[in-house]
């Protein structure tokens, strides 16, 4: 046993680690109640800087600046600036294509991406009692989402039309009808936006038929005047906001879903969802369960016989290859998701699906040839820099997407930055029903036959050649209709 004097000190040694105990406590309570109170302000600073944001893309839908300076001053009147802090605003479309940290999460399911605004905003707390031991600061990160539906601006009545030009230049012919063909618009007229004396032409033995007044922005020239309605020029002095504004808000895709691990082989022709790299189907019957494949070699996806996909969604993701239809396809929901591919449904082939989207993010053509078949009453194609060419002796048969979908009433979407033309040859078999959205398209239809729309097409231009019947019935709640009134909502 030691004597009592060489114990003397053990009492201080507890004394010093109750001391350091004490310290964390009181640094847990003064501290943290700090770090709390700071990320409880800087949240309320995040939420009021996304809402500046989306008003101020509201009013200024065509400028990606204002909203963003918008955000950063607000952010600074509640005491985040660039000394103290780090102020972020970015469209949750511009997150996942950057993979930016924290991403947008909690969105809805199909969420049109370009819709939602996201501020995060990175601080600093610094300590006092924490650096006892050893914590000098806190970091934090806080995040604010708001989504924007809509513009506080209003077009023209070019939402009334059936046929619609967009080009907004003093140029003759934007809407231009030669040989001999016949344009009916049904419960509606056409809608002009070219400032020329001939923006609208009707020359050759063409015939424009209307059931309600076209509009010009300038004015028009026919060798006869239309046989049905009338023309107005000078329309409203033109659009009343940029074009870019118009289409801002118009949605566009959706973001591919993740790919899983190699897939196995099939089974008796039956395929599981993963990773391929190809699809080629040239013998028997094939069978796709529910699920994503993602393909990435160079042999694509290639139906030479016969697939059925009936079980459920089927999501196909793709990276420059190439999609081919000869043989027969019946599918329950089918969607493509690809970059730069071109899809062709051959002569004799036919796809059939109940629900079909088709995503396309870089370049690429949907063709339809003679005799092939393609059918769906609930279809969607995105078309980033790609075309749609549907030919004379095609069988087609598409319906937009029901009102109440993210794409509802819209069947083809190119973007106003996609140029190239888009093509209609004329086919007594071809059915369409749904907007075909292309303002910086020009829209070339050739005509031999009738062909029946049961569409808004809007084009930069318009021009019709041949001597057949171009009849477009309109009808509002067949098409897309861009939201009544700006809409702001904080999400999270």
């Amino acid at each position: 046993m030691k004597p009592k004097s060489q114990e003397r000190g053990q009492a201080l040694i507890l004394i010093v680690f109750a001391a350091v105990g004490f310290f964390a406590l009181v640094a847990l309570a003064i501290d943290g109640s700090r770090v709390f109170s700071d990320r409880r302000h800087a949240q309320n600073a995040a939420d009021t800087a996304v809402l500046a944001a989306a008003l101020a893309k509201i009013r200024n839908p065509s400028d990606p600046i204002i909203p963003v300076t918008a955000a950063t001053q607000r952010a600074e009147s509640n005491g985040f600036n660039n000394t103290n802090s780090v102020v972020e605003v970015n469209t949750c479309d511009v997150v996942a294509a950057l993979s930016l940290t924290p991403p947008c999460e909690g969105l809805p399911t199909g969420a049109v991406l370009s819709e939602y605004i996201q501020v995060v905003i990175r601080f600093t707390t610094p300590t006092t009692f924490a650096r006892i031991i050893g914590r000098n600061e806190v970091k934090s990160v806080v995040t604010a989402i708001a989504r924007v539906q809509g513009s506080s601006s209003t077009s023209s009545s070019m939402s009334d039309a059936g046929i619609v030009t967009t080009r907004d230049t003093n140029d003759d012919g934007c809407f231009l009808l030669t040989g001999g063909g016949s344009v009916y618009t049904h419960n509606s007229g056409v809608w002009v936006n070219c400032s020329g004396n001939r923006a609208l032409f009707v020359s050759g033995g063409g015939s424009l038929q209307m059931e309600a007044t076209g509009e010009v922005v300038g004015c028009n020239d026919h060798s006869d005047p239309p046989t049905l309605g009338s023309v107005t020029c000078g329309a409203n002095g033109g659009l009343s906001q940029p074009i870019s504004s118009i289409f801002a808000s118009v949605p566009t895709t959706l973001p591919p879903p993740a790919c899983g691990p190699a897939a196995p082989l099939p089974v008796n022709g039956v395929y599981s969802p993963g990773t391929y790299d190809a699809i080629i189907i040239n013998g028997g019957t094939a069978t796709m369960n529910p699920g994503v494949y993602c393909i990435t070699g160079p042999g694509g996806f290639d139906v030479s016989t016969s697939l059925t996909a009936t079980g459920g969604k089927v999501q196909i993701v793709m990276q420059d290859q190439n999609i081919s239809f000869s043989g027969v396809v019946n599918a329950s929901d089918l969607e493509f998701y690809v970059n730069n591919a071109n899809l062709t449904v051959n002569g004799g082939a036919s796809v059939q699906a109940t629900r079909l989207r088709y995503f396309s993010t870089g370049t690429g053509t949907v063709k339809v040839n003679g005799q092939g078949e393609l059918r769906s009453s609930d279809a969607y194609f995105y078309l980033h820099r790609g075309d749609i060419i549907l030919t004379g002796d095609a069988i087609v048969d598409l319906h937009g997407p029901p009102q109440g979908d993210t794409f509802g009433g819209l069947l083809v979407h190119k973007p106003l930055e996609n140029t190239l033309g888009l093509t209609f040859n004329g086919g007594s078999n071809i059915n369409l029903t749904g907007t075909f959205m292309a303002p910086g398209s020009n829209v070339t239809y050739n005509g031999q036959t009738t062909f029946t729309l049961h569409s808004q097409i809007i084009g930069s231009t318009f021009n019709v050649t041949g001597g057949g019947t171009l009849d477009v019935w309109y009808d509002p709640t067949e098409n897309y209709s861009p939201p009544n009134s700006p809409v702001i909502q904080l999400t999270k």
